[in-house]
């Protein structure tokens, strides 16, 4: 079996299915991961972030074929064609290109529509490829002969006509092609398509994806479908669970295929895959059997997306997909296996977490066990830790467009708050205010119109809050020109004012109050400080450099303002620059090329800095 740790390197792992053991392991030096194909003849190419590498048989050591389509950051899917050409295709420009096998040429099809960025998945059959976009939602038909592209309508029911859905796989088992259509990426409808007749046959709901293996013995699909191993008769469409379950949140496969385990405890062909956590599994549909056991398949450091100041004087860093973990002063690490964690506020007492997908906000004590269900049990009888608070997927009151992302969390008092972005395409964010009293919080939408609240800072029961005009990953042409900065009064609920302050200034970001209670706000590499009561600019402070924060999609990363500790001065990151800006005076001490993509203070004034999957401390000339 082949297996894809995601990190930076990537490592690719050849397993023994019978044992669950790892045979070798290689580094894929682009890192990342999107797809693998293995080929008749023994060969596996492997699609990267971006990349494409090239397993001969018999070999240990991919060949990196690099990018096969420039400017692309991402292969999401693989597949081999009727013509016996691997096809794939790519973010963000929905590209499709093939590789020969037998020299590994490339040809570059191109972008196959103009309305999505997300090409996710290819497969084939009949001759034709099959394509799923999102989000714009495509259904496509390619000749790879011509390069002709057709556009398939959409099923019944799909809401393939929302802009928002995506097609997340298509799959060619027999003679039907499956495509899970729909908004939630972990689990959507899988809709059955048959290319003879142009039909589409009811759903199976709620199917976790990542491609399907092929037909079992007597021609059923395998699918995970709420947290069960399931055969779908395409016949019939009758579903059979098997006694093969994985509980938690997340509970795709991957990897899956049909192996001869030479066992007599495991008759004929036994279906074996991955799930998400390295376990290795097996299901025999001859004697119904079912193995679950946890692979030596190594780990691999993942990018640090965000990093935060921990009471205790260490910091919280989150990691890309793959949980967060607390960092001492002296290096220790204790990480937690988890979602993706893109702010933190520690208060001292409890962790405060925002998570995607989803825009989901937790509180985590970090003295007593971690035990979430939904991603990694605890010890038992241990209590739930975090405490899930808010999940825009599951509230039923929030009409606005659908969130992701949490941009920035802080507290007010009782009240803990946190500033959401949108998902793909989508524009506009929103405000939750958590009752740390009565538990209960509320979402409030639109209040910076088509835009998404960046980052957050309080004073005296007023909210300030910069925006920007960027939507989700994969979004384009905003429909708003500037950025904003406003005053929300949490008391009365109402905007006290929203300003444009810096003329053009698309986003506006590390909105800050400084040791002596003034309000600055980073538009672009004009550090501006604001008038608390109207949001006028009182001073404006002209930094080194420029930057373009155009398909920005994380604002911790554009710039960020922090407090130097028993100094009036800030720290300014921003345009791959660092710089010291004095409070009383506006003076700015310029502290040279800054190549790291976020920090944060520690209480003595020392910097933690971010670079991929790498933490430094350095204690800055001027401090």
């Amino acid at each position: 079996m082949y297996a894809v740790i995601d990190g930076s390197p990537a490592v690719l792992a050849v397993v023994d299915p019978r044992t669950a053991k790892t045979l070798w392991t290689s580094p894929l030096t682009g890192g990342g991961t999107g797809a693998l194909v293995v080929l008749d003849s023994g060969d596996v190419y492997i699609g990267g972030a971006g990349n494409v590498y090239h397993l001969r048989w018999g070999s240990q050591a991919p060949e990196d074929l690099g990018k096969p389509v420039a400017n692309q950051t991402v292969t999401y899917s693989l597949t081999i064609g009727d013509d016996g050409l691997i096809y794939g295709v790519t973010y963000p420009g929905a590209a499709l290109f093939s590789i020969d096998p037998s020299n590994d040429a490339v040809h570059n099809f191109g972008s196959l529509v103009d309305d999505a960025k997300h090409a996710y998945a290819v497969t084939a059959l009949g001759g034709n490829l099959y394509v799923g976009t999102g989000s714009s939602p495509h259904f496509l038909r390619v000749d790879p002969t011509t390069g002709a592209v057709s556009d398939i309508a959409m099923p019944d029911g799909s809401d393939g006509d929302n802009a928002l859905a995506s097609v997340f796989d298509v799959n060619a088992v027999g003679d039907i092609v499956y495509a899970r259509i729909g908004h939630d990426i972990k689990y959507s409808p899988l809709y059955p398509y048959h290319p003879d007749t142009d039909s589409w046959d009811d759903p199976i709901n709620d199917v976790a994806g990542l491609g399907l293996p092929p037909a079992g013995p007597n021609g059923e699909v395998y699918v995970m479908t709420e947290n069960t191993l399931t055969a779908y008769d395409p016949e019939t469409s009758k579903l059979s669970p098997t006694p093969l379950t994985y509980p938690g949140r997340v509970y795709n496969y991957r990897g899956t295929g049909w192996v001869d385990l030479g066992d007599s405890d495991w008759p004929g062909q036994t279906l074996v895959g991955f799930f998400w956590r390295g376990e290795v599994w097996r299901y025999n549909p001859t004697t119904a059997k079912t193995q679950t056991d946890q692979s030596d398949v190594p780990t691999s450091p993942v990018d640090i997306i965000s990093v935060s100041p921990a009471r205790d004087g260490g910091v919280w860093v989150g990691g890309h997909l793959v949980g967060f973990a607390h960092v001492a002063e002296d290096g220790d690490t204790t990480y937690h296996r988890w979602s993706q964690a893109e702010s933190f506020y520690d208060d001292g007492r409890n962790l405060w977490i925002g998570a995607y997908p989803d825009s989901r906000g937790y509180r985590f004590d970090p003295s007593l066990p971690f035990n979430d269900p939904d991603y990694l049990p605890g010890p038992p009888g241990s209590a739930i830790n975090p405490v899930k608070l808010w999940d825009f997927a599951l509230d039923e009151t929030y009409t606005g467009p659908p969130q992701d992302r949490v941009f920035a969390m802080t507290r007010a008092g009782r009240w803990v708050l946190a500033a959401t972005g949108p998902k793909l395409t989508a524009f506009g964010g929103a405000l939750v205010v958590y009752d740390t009293k009565t538990g209960k919080y509320r979402i409030i939408g639109d209040l910076a119109h088509e835009r998404a609240l960046t980052s957050l800072a309080v004073r005296a029961g007023m909210v300030y809050a910069g925006s920007w005009i960027n939507g989700g990953t994969g979004s384009s042409n905003p429909p708003q020109f500037e950025g904003t900065v406003l005053a929300y009064d949490l008391e009365h609920g109402r905007v006290r004012w929203q300003v444009s302050p810096e003329a053009g200034a698309t986003s506006y970001v590390a909105t800050q109050f400084d040791a002596r209670g003034r309000l600055w706000t980073l538009a672009g590499t004009a550090l501006l400080q604001l008038n608390p009561a109207t949001g006028a600019i009182k001073r404006r402070v002209q930094l080194p450099g420029t930057m373009s924060t155009t398909s920005a999609t994380s604002p911790s990363t554009v710039g960020t303002v922090a407090q130097v500790p028993g100094k009036d001065a800030l720290y300014v990151g921003v345009a791959d620059r660092l710089c010291l800006v004095w409070g009383a005076t506006g003076k700015v001490d310029d502290l040279g090329e800054f190549g790291y993509s976020q920090f944060a203070v520690l209480p003595d004034g020392r910097l933690v800095l971010v670079s991929g999957v790498t933490l430094y401390k350095w204690q800055p000339p001027t401090a």
